[in-house]
């Protein structure tokens, strides 16, 4: 009993927090608080701009692989295009889209079996080639640089690489996506800047370089917002440019046309809307096989 009392005399001897301490120390954690709160947006936003440049960044590397190199094929690619818009500088307006066309509906469904190619084929196009309605072009090849003929082709595109949650077909709609514009032109020459018609040589290496050596600039646009049924680009943006060495042909993707063993392409028809670059291969001026 003796050593209970010292025990219980002991204890009341020690003193506690006062309130006056646990207040400062709840005004320390708040500020401590408040300052990793006020951190942590802006370092998620920095994760996220990462992120999504570097989706860019692969993206951009894929699509300027597979229109440089002509690819065909390429099916997957109906999983991430939404649409392609081609506006020429006469007003004509065409949309594409892998989905079916239906009465009523305003785009046109890409050729069955070849979506893949069709989206390479329709990204570059020439931004000079003079469209005569949505499934041909005349006066093809076009090489006069003077050309008052503009296409305007911008396609949505839901990211390719990056996380695979975002491939899945719940996540389309959240998914990230950009706009991609494409542009395909004629190398200027020395043509553009000069009067050749007296050499014929000259006008022949003139025409030689127009034929086979183009520039592509591709401009992607992120991200993609949806405001009433109209698509616009966000504020970020970022171009790859290279030029090609080679021949940029037309072809009729119709899976009725047999395909050539040899080459591996479609029929070459110069009145087609789906043009294919050929690395390996160069035009040669008809003045040029005259000789």
């Amino acid at each position: 009993m003796k050593a209970l009392r010292k025990s219980s005399f002991f204890l009341r001897g020690q003193g506690g927090f006062t309130m006056i301490e646990l207040a400062i120390c709840l005004g320390i954690i708040a500020f401590a608080l408040i300052a990793i709160i006020g951190v942590l947006p802006a370092g998620i936003n920095v994760q996220k701009d990462n992120r999504e440049e570097t989706i860019i960044n692969q993206d951009g590397m894929y699509w300027m692989e597979a229109i440089r190199s002509g690819a065909i094929g390429m099916n997957e690619l109906t999983n991430h295009v939404v649409f392609i818009e081609i506006q020429g500088s006469d007003s004509e307006f065409y949309r594409w889209e892998p989905l079916p066309a239906r009465a009523g509906d305003s785009h046109i469904e890409l050729p069955r079996g070849v979506k893949g190619a069709a989206i390479i084929g329709l990204l570059s196009m020439p931004a000079q080639a003079e469209l005569d309605g949505p499934f041909a072009v005349r006066n093809w090849p076009q090489i006069n640089n003077e050309s008052r003929r503009y296409n305007r082709i911008r396609a949505k595109v839901r990211a390719i690489s990056g996380s695979a949650v975002d491939q899945g077909e719940a996540a389309k709609e959240m998914a990230f996506s950009y706009r991609l514009t494409s542009e395909v032109r004629p190398i200027r020459t020395m043509g553009d800047w000069g009067n050749l018609s007296t050499n014929r040589v000259a006008m022949a290496a003139n025409r030689f370089r127009k034929l086979n050596f183009y520039e592509i600039k591709l401009t992607f646009q992120w991200p993609e917002y949806n405001f009433g049924g109209e698509e616009r680009p966000g504020p970020n943006k970022k171009v790859f440019r290279t030029v090609v060495a080679g021949r940029l042909v037309n072809r009729t993707l119709d899976l009725r046309n047999s395909l050539d063993l040899a080459t591996g392409q479609f029929k070459e028809d110069i009145t087609s809307p789906f043009f294919f670059f050929e690395p390996n291969r160069f035009s040669v001026p008809k003045m040029v096989v005259d000789q």
